[in-house]
């Protein structure tokens, strides 16, 4: 999870028009370091160095790297070695564990709940 400015520079523009018409934009890092065969695995060694902070692209190579949305001003934990958004966590719970008979009135009051900003 990271914190990211467009700018505007030509193509922050496109970037920012991309988003205003709904396209889903993924993020790509690019870093430099060595890697080591562990049991048929490539691993990355601790030389690894990140080179660019995030990169804007349509298809990223990892399934997660896209961009869901900006969450500023919210409280943020560290749960489980990942920093999370306390409020859009606190709704996924609800969701992951609503029985299935009340799956889609904890998603409406989810997504209810995240439009006005008030926590469920």
């Amino acid at each position: 999870m990271g914190k990211a400015q467009i700018l505007d520079t030509p193509m922050g523009k496109i970037a920012k028009s991309l988003l205003d018409e709904g396209v889903q934009l993924g993020v790509s890092s690019r870093g430099m370091g060595s890697i080591e065969k562990q049991e048929g695995i490539s691993v990355v060694r601790d030389d690894f160095m990140l080179t660019t902070a995030a990169d804007i692209v349509a298809d990223p190579s990892a399934p997660d790297a896209f961009v869901n949305g900006i969450m500023e001003g919210k409280e943020w934990v560290w749960e489980g070695g990942i920093l999370k958004e306390r409020h859009i966590s606190e709704m996924k719970r609800s969701i992951d564990t609503a029985p299935s008979h009340e799956l889609q009135e904890r998603i409406v009051k989810a997504f209810e709940a995240y439009v006005s900003n008030k926590l469920i």
